[in-house]
This record gives C-alpha cells, structure tokens and sequence, in this order.
C-alpha cells in the first residue's frame, strides 16, 4: 500500500490527496526536536517522554490516481493499512518494536517471561525488545534511505521484500512465546527472496542426491534421448536444492563489512566467516525439523548465552536467535540495497489494494454470455449452469436458471470442430438445459449435436456421469468401469481441467452407482458408495436415514433421498 499511495504507479494524474494521521507505539524514542522525512511519511515524536510505550505520529498524504467519478470509486483507504505497513518497515529498519498494536508493545517490551518459553525475549536476543532504545542520528539516517530505496524498487522486487519484512518481523515477535515458530519463520524470511530473487535455474546436479541416483540406476539402461526427457520432466514439477539456495543467496548478500562490525554488548562467540556455511545449513535443517516434526530446537540455541551468535551441539555449529535475526536481517539490508530504483512504473494495482478480494460472481452474471471465443468456457459455462439447477432443485431463494438459448446457439457452431475434453461440457450442457426448462424455451439441437451426444456422453466421463444421473437414464458400462469414472471424477475435480459438480449433483453421480451395485447384489459395495455420500454431506439427515435403512430389495433414488419431498417447483429463466 505504501507504494501505490506515492503516486508511482499510476497512469493516470493524482485526482485526489488525503492528509492522513495515526499512532504507533514503539520502544523507540527519537529526539524532541527530531522528525522523520522518509518518503512514505514522516515520524514526529510525542511531546511526553514518561509515556510507556512511547508513542510516535505518523503522517502520510495518500494520493488516489484520478477516476470517473461513479459508483466503486475509492475515496481513501484510510490509514490503518498505512500504519500497518510502515509499522513493519520502521520496527525493520530500526531494529526495534514499532506496532498500532498498543498492548502488543507493551507485552514484547515488558520484560516478562513468554508462558510457553519460560523466558523473557531480552535475554535472547539484544536491542530489540529493550525498555527503551534512544535512536543515534544515523539510524534514523538508515531508515530515510531504507525506506526510499524500498519505496523505489520495481513493484515486483518491493512485494518480495515487504513479505520478507512482514515475516521478519513477524518472527521477532514470537519470540515472546514459539521459539521454534520465531526461527522458523526468520528462517522463511530470506528463504522467500531465495526462491523469488536468486536466478536459479535447475539443473540435475541441484535434484535431491538419494532421488538423482535412484533415477539414474532406473535409466541405466535406457535410450539417452528418452532418459534425458525423464530427468527434464522431474527436473520441472521438482522443488530442487531449496536448502542450497537458501544457503547461497545468504552467503551471496553477507559482504565482508559484516564480520567486520564491532561488538562491546555479546559475552558469546560471534559468528565468523568459516561457520557461515555450516551454520546456515543447520538453520534451514531446524526450520525444516519444525515443519514437518515440530522438533524442538536444540536447548543449545535457547539459553541466552549472553547474546552470543552461535552454539555447538553434538560438534554441530547453530545460529541462536541472536546470531539468526543479525544474519537475516543482514542479508534482507544488503538485497534491498542493491536492487535498482525507478521513478515511474505504470501498474495495475487495483487488486493489491487493502481490503480488495477476489470472488468469483454468481453464475447468472456471466453464464449467458455468448461473446468472444467461448471454444474454452465450455467447463465452466456447464459448472454454472449446474449451481443454478442445484439451488432450483433444492428450492433455494432467489434461484434462477438463466437462459442459455444465445451460448447454445454459437457452441452449435463451434462443438464439431473442438477437440473432445472442450466438446464434452457443451454435449452435457445442451442436454441438461433443455430437459429443464419449458418447451417453448428449448434451445436448437442440430441432428449433428443429437448424434455427438448419443455417442460421446454414452462413453463413461465425468460429463456423462451427471449427464446420466439427471436425465434418469443408467450409464451403460461395466460396474467396475463406472466405479473408475467416479474415482476419476473426484480425483480430478480440483485439477486445472477438470469438473466441480454442486454436492447434490456429487451426491447424485455416487447414488446412481449405489444403485447399480445393489442391483448386481453387491450390498457390501453398495454401503461404501452410500456411506462415501453420507460423509460427502455431513449432517444430511435424510441421507443418515437413509444409510440406515438401507436393504437389498429397497430401491435408492437420489431425488428422494436428496431433494424436498414436495412436488418439484418449475424453474425460473432469466
């Protein structure tokens, strides 16, 4: 949000500049007569120094890029998000608590012990959650440049790093109660820039050592062409040498200066040039042990060990969470102060914006539409269509079913000439609609639609299954067949191509094998096919009863057991 209320991404002139006003509360106490000019506000310090925790005011002119006055406009997103964002990258820059949050800052920088660590964040890690830091001129020297060159970057590179800052300073603060959670996420927080920033091309050399040979042996035998193929494919849907990454980019942005800085406040060991390497590989090994183990860390990394960097257990060199939170606050500096500025960079930011989301909108406001190429929209056009047929049937208020006549008539165009998995939904479609709606608005069914239709939506598909269950006919295939198409059509249901029914028509699909099964004497197939509905649909009471009272000579119906008893009301178009 900072950068976007500078102006610099606009394409358009300022139309509008609100004078915008907060408070935050930090343990940072700047001088009297000192405010601070950065370009994404200015800090002016409270007149009172007997305040605890001091309060600082923040003052920013948010610029709104100029647009047709109407309805949606934006007047101003006020100034919490502001005060959310800046809060982050002076509590950064400064090395300090700095929060809109007032009992946040009073619990970090109280001094009491975490209820979980059973010890004070102070004694692990220095300066940061101290009483009171009396800020020296050139700190707030570094936070005018840091925030200039932050506000400066390309927008992507500045997303990058205020995530890094967000969860840096996120894993400062919990330090007061989830040790193993704070190193964790200091850890993610120059892991995030490795991943995005740090050029990588993936080679075989960087894929897991014990995975490499295993695949190597499997193709030892195998044509160089076709065995290469294999190590490319793996190569792409791999995440390879994270560790190592994460280990280089480190090593890549701590500069020389870092080792050479002077320190009269540690009574442990400093980290030194040599243990780097070791001891950013051991770092990522305990991020990782927390992630899938929720392994402690070892107790050498927690004790305090008046603020020294590093600790050895078992011959192994750790970071403690002093050495940690220098080193990746190191490294976030350094990455950011090498990026380039520019001053002007046209950008759709819309959706960036705070409090901005995206939601899909309800089917009836794009489902009918027939404009530009549809080839594609087939899927989601017979998904929409579908969220209306279900709210109908289930008598939902408001329901409507919008009248697909105009898309129909171009799909007739364009079905033959598609390829099948785009012609499938348009088949089901077009049958679906007019068997639910009145006669006298039945779309157009050309001879060559009707005979794609027999043929296509007869062999077993998700499209087929619904298709099937609706129109009340059995799906002509083997039981073991149609067991698979079910399987398929949940197991693909979330994948980029494939199908999303409304859980009454899930419902439906599963039912109508139920019932094939119970048909062809297979009770005990039927009752997990039945049983998988149930748990598909918690707390359906008729689908409970029905689990029930299920009995070889009784018939399963999914419209009874899923719908209103009551005659099925005729549906509404739109």
């Amino acid at each position: 949000m900072l950068q976007i209320a500078t102006g610099k991404l606009f394409t358009r002139p300022a139309g509008r500049k609100n004078r915008l006003r907060g408070m935050l509360y930090t343990n940072a106490i700047l001088a009297r007569e000192d405010a601070v000019e950065t370009n994404a506000g200015r800090l002016l310090p409270s007149s009172s120094y007997s305040i605890r925790p001091t309060v600082l005011i923040y003052e920013f002119t948010e610029h709104m890029e100029e647009e047709e006055q109407g309805p949606g406009v934006l007047v101003s997103s006020t100034v919490d998000p502001y005060l959310q964002d800046y809060s982050v990258v002076a509590s950064f820059a400064l090395n300090c608590v700095c929060t809109p949050d007032v009992d946040l800052a009073r619990r970090l920088t109280a001094g009491q012990r975490g209820l979980a660590t059973r010890i004070a964040p102070q004694t692990l890690v220095r300066r940061f959650f101290d009483g009171d830091i009396w800020c020296k001129p050139d700190e707030l020297k570094f936070l005018e440049e840091f925030v200039a060159k932050l506000i400066g970057m390309p927008r992507r590179t500045f997303l990058g790093v205020m995530r890094a800052l967000r969860t840096y300073v996120n894993g400062m603060h919990r330090i007061a109660d989830d040790l193993e959670l704070a190193y964790t996420l200091l850890v993610a927080s120059v892991e995030s820039l490795a991943q995005d920033f740090d050029g990588h091309e993936s080679d075989w050399d960087s894929f897991d050592e014990r995975k490499r040979k295993a695949v190597d042996e499997a193709l030892s035998g195998a044509d160089e062409v076709i065995a290469q193929r294999v190590r490319e494919a793996l190569l792409r849907v791999e995440h390879v040498a994270l560790a190592r990454r994460f280990r280089e980019f480190a090593v890549a942005h701590t500069p020389s200066t870092y080792f050479r800085q002077a320190s009269d406040t540690a009574n442990g060991p400093l980290l030194g040039r040599s243990d780097l390497a070791e001891v950013l590989g051991t770092a990522y090994q305990s991020r990782s042990k927390y992630v899938h183990q929720l392994r402690r860390l070892p107790d050498a990394v927690t004790l305090g060990h008046g603020h020294g960097e590093t600790a050895i257990e078992d011959r192994t060199t750790h970071l403690t969470l002093q050495g940690l939170s220098r080193l990746m606050r190191s490294v976030i500096v350094e990455f950011a102060m090498r990026q380039p500025t520019v001053l002007h960079e046209p950008y759709n930011y819309h959706l960036e914006r705070s409090g901005v989301v995206q939601m899909r909108m309800a089917p009836q406001y794009w489902v009918g539409r027939a404009e530009g190429d549809i080839s594609k929209a087939g899927r989601d056009k017979l998904e929409g269509f579908l969220e209306q047929l279900a709210s109908c049937l289930l008598r939902e208020p408001d329901a409507v079913v919008t009248d697909l006549r105009p898309v129909l008539a171009v799909a007739c165009e364009i079905v033959p000439r598609l390829e099948k998995r785009l012609r499938l939904p348009y088949l089901a479609l077009h049958a679906l609609f007019n068997m639910h709606v009145a006669k006298q608005n039945l779309a157009a069914m050309p001879s060559a639609i009707e005979a794609l239709i027999q043929e296509e939506l007869g062999e077993p598909s998700s499209e087929a299954l619904v298709a099937h269950a609706l129109t009340g006919q059995t799906v002509q295939c083997s039981l073991e067949v149609h067991r698979e198409a079910l399987k398929t059509y949940f197991r693909r249901r979330a994948a980029a191509n494939g199908l999303r029914f409304p859980r009454l028509f899930e419902a439906a699909i599963a039912l109508e094998l139920a019932e094939r099964l119970r048909c062809a004497g297979d009770m005990e197939g039927c009752r997990r096919v039945v049983a998988l509905v149930v748990e598909n649909n918690p707390g359906h009471t008729r689908l409970l009863e029905a689990e029930r009272n299920l009995m070889p000579a009784v018939q399963i119906s999914w419209r009874d057991v899923m719908l209103p008893s009551a005659e099925q009301p005729q549906q509404q178009s739109t």
